[in-house]
């Protein structure tokens, strides 16, 4: 430890091969590399402070600091002692950011980052330690996790996720009373479970960053609970097309909730569509229309879509559009003068057009269509 005029300096090593959660560190210095940031040298921060709810009162008085160094996760601690050298201290901090282009952070976005660039601006400072590239791995939490486990805390991921045991801590509302208790005695013994905590939080940070880089990586071989509609949406984003595509699948056949397997079946029908895949499109939209999970009208309408303007076929087109229109029973109201235009479209574009067969020939199943359609 050094200790400065008001401020201490705490540093503290892990090997690469020690086990936090489901990989050793060096595994997860790796895999995190996936899900981002961009950037050559990475830092993971995290910040003990007077208060949870931020504010020009509220100080930060222990600032960690983590790096991959040689053979090793490095740690570096900054335990404001004295309030007094909160510029000294923030002058070391930000010197120490700056080393680095890229950060990783757990609520970083709202929380952290916004208060340390306050804190940098009531002492008069420069305010740019935000690394040109940011990763906030709780955004990545909300997606993967939020709707399995009901929530995405740091405490909730290490016990059902990392399945982490904190045996001795110290809860995070607790520490500002502790922090105050100190610069009242200036009993360091108190906040001793304090600098673990902040430790363990580092390690926990680590280790999820390398958890969702594996996710991302190697979606077909999750070790883990995942919402697969969330991980589909975080692989689309990432250009990552078919592996999403996956992802929707496997989401499909057990989702429940009628909204999220609705935006499921949509991304699912998206990528088919600009794959080219009219099959799977009919495939996909005759399956949701007998789930019924997702309301049938929408299915129906879906189908009738999928004639229209991938195959072309506006007789059929109008056979789905009125089995839409009467399958409406009451959770399609608001939809019903859209399916009534696109009725009208469809009626007009069937007479101006020689169509072979009977007008208003009833919708039939998806099955038969495609099997028409692969005899052609």
């Amino acid at each position: 430890m050094t200790t400065s005029d008001g401020f201490d300096i705490r540093t503290h090593s892990w090997p690469l091969d020690r086990v936090h959660g489901l990989r050793p560190l060096g595994d997860a210095l790796h895999l995190g590399r996936t899900a981002g940031p961009e950037g050559n040298s990475v830092a993971w921060l995290d910040t003990e402070t007077t208060g949870l709810a931020g504010g020009t009162g509220t100080y930060v008085f222990l600032i960690g600091i983590a790096a991959a160094g040689d053979g090793c996760v490095c740690l570096t601690q900054y335990f404001l002692r004295d309030l007094g050298a909160e510029p000294d201290m923030l002058e070391l901090v930000g010197d120490h950011l700056r080393r680095f282009d890229a950060l990783v952070t757990f609520n970083g976005t709202r929380f952290d980052l916004p208060l340390l660039q306050t804190r940098f601006l009531l002492c008069r400072m420069r305010a740019d330690i935000e690394a040109e590239s940011h990763l906030d791995v709780m955004n990545l939490a909300r997606r993967l996790w939020y709707r399995r486990l009901g929530g995405y805390s740091m405490a909730l991921l290490e016990q059902m996720i990392l399945k982490v045991e904190r045996f001795i801590d110290v809860p995070g509302w607790v520490i500002p009373s502790l922090y105050v208790q100190f610069l009242h005695t200036g009993d360091f013994d108190v906040l001793e479970p304090v600098f673990a905590h902040n430790a363990q939080d580092i390690l926990s940070l680590v280790a999820l960053h390398g958890l969702a880089g594996e996710l991302l990586a190697q979606p077909d071989r999750t070790p883990v609970l995942v919402d697969w509609f969330g991980l589909g949406r975080l692989l689309d984003v990432r250009g990552k097309v078919e592996a999403a595509a996956g992802c929707y699948r496997v989401a499909l056949e057990d989702e429940r909730d009628p909204s999220v397997r609705r935006r499921a079946a949509t991304a699912l029908a998206r990528h088919y569509r600009l794959t080219g895949q009219p099959e799977q499109l009919l495939d996909l939209w005759d399956h949701e229309a007998h789930t019924g999970i997702v309301p049938g009208w929408l299915a129906l309408e879906r189908l009738a879509m999928v004639w229209e303007w991938e195959l072309h076929d506006p007789r059929r087109a109008l056979a789905y559009t009125d089995h839409a229109i009467a399958s409406i029973n009451g959770d399609g109201d608001h939809c019903c003068a859209r399916l009534l235009h696109r009725r009208e479209r469809l009626l007009r574009k069937a007479t101006t057009r020689s169509l072979r067969g009977p007008e208003g020939a009833e919708a039939i199943s998806a099955s038969e269509e495609i099997a028409s359609l692969r005899s052609r």
